[in-house]
């Protein structure tokens, strides 16, 4: 097949142009703006049409390259590329991410690309017709990433949502004491929440409810070290405090577990559902005591980290620092409850993850062999299938 793709310039195939000054953005903007790194915002004005190839021009993210199916407006940060005659626009987008045009860069102290450059690049390309097929089937399993991505924001709004209706607002509680059902809750789920309320040091709280400390729902623990020279790579995930990173042959924690960050990255909770090495940097659920996986990890989530920082040029979270904060403790059943709703919903989440990976890595992989023109499409939808 690659004796069918023809030598060219891309100055042949796009049209380049820079973009201009950002108009004011707002939050209810129609159209996306994209700078350098791709959308910052939107705005009611736009100076591309639909499927302009945004590629970032000046800055560390020279060279990267957006896709905008709709109008939008290119900033001065950027350019603005548009297909000339028959040329797949979605193809060409392709085409540029593999190219990574970064390598095109000029430029010490601010690395740019410009027009010229972009014009004179020597390529490859098939007929329209291949163009168009090839755009189609790499958009497609892009199409179904974002899918399972959007999918996933939905779950786990849902899970908080409905953490905060029943733990936070206390809408079942509330609906009890109006002689009501909770709206989407079974009478055998709403019969489990208190029907009045009684004051606290916390304020109003459902009544049987008691105060005590987050220690009273979980234990904290520290991490376990883990020298670089002693990773072997295997089937258990590594957790830092920044999240993932990596995996080992043993784990030293089983699942479901949940864990936050101890040192250098404060704020960021994770929920493991396979067994996993939470390292040395971290803070790990060893015992749920009241709380179950679910529960934990949205009572964490909502924590603000960076208040109790305990440290000074590196921050640090003092575990003693959350076990003694005043806190809640919700009846078991009531806690049972949503795990039993919410932990479906975060398992869902995780296999959308999976697939989404792994059709990140076939597109990947089948990207520069397609645009090469080293495999035809029939066999890349053969593998993707």
């Amino acid at each position: 097949m690659s004796s069918e793709f023809a030598p060219t310039k891309l100055g042949t195939l796009i049209d380049f142009a820079n973009g201009r000054t950002s108009p004011e953005r707002s939050e209810k903007g129609r159209w996306p703006v994209y700078g350098s790194n791709g959308p910052i915002g939107a705005a009611d004005e736009t100076n591309s049409k639909e499927e302009t190839i945004v590629i970032g021009r000046v800055g560390s993210y020279c060279g990267s390259v957006y896709f905008s199916p709709t109008r939008c407006w290119v900033t001065d940060n950027a350019i603005r590329g548009t297909a000339k005659g028959d040329n797949s626009p979605s193809f060409l987008f392709y085409l540029l991410k593999h190219l990574n045009l970064n390598n095109w860069r000029s430029g010490s102290g601010q690395p740019l690309i410009n027009q010229a450059t972009l014009n004179a690049i020597d390529v490859h390309i098939p007929k329209s017709h291949d163009q168009r097929e090839i755009g189609r089937f790499l958009s497609c399993i892009d199409a179904r990433i974002t899918l399972l991505r959007e999918t996933n924001v939905t779950l786990e709004t849902i899970a908080q949502t409905l953490f905060k209706s029943w733990f936070v607002d206390f809408e079942p509680v509330r609906a009890r004491q109006e002689g009501r059902v909770h709206e989407g809750m079974g009478e055998t789920t709403a019969a489990l929440f208190p029907t009045e309320f009684e004051e606290s040091e916390l304020g109003l709280v459902p009544r049987g409810w008691r105060i005590g400390k987050l220690e009273d729902l979980l234990l904290l623990q520290r991490g376990f070290d883990l020298p670089a020279a002693n990773r072997t790579a295997g089937d258990f995930p590594i957790i830092a405090a920044s999240g993932p990173s990596g995996t080992h042959k043993v784990p030293m924690a089983k699942a479901p577990g949940v864990v936050t960050g101890r040192s250098g990255v404060l704020g960021r909770v994770f929920l493991e559902l396979e067994d996993y090495w939470p390292l040395n940097t971290t803070l790990w659920v060893k015992d749920f005591r009241a709380a179950t996986p679910s529960y934990a990890y949205e009572v964490l989530r909502r924590l603000d980290f960076a208040s109790y920082n305990a440290g000074s040029a590196v921050p640090t979270l003092n575990r003693n620092h959350i076990h003694s904060l005043p806190y809640l403790i919700p009846s078991r059943a009531c806690i049972d409850a949503f795990e039993a709703l919410a932990m479906p919903l975060y398992r869902r989440v995780r296999e959308n993850q999976k697939q989404a990976n792994s059709l990140a890595e076939v597109r990947d992989a089948l990207l520069p062999r397609l645009i090469s023109g080293q495999l035809r499409l029939p066999e890349a939808e053969a593998l993707v299938a």
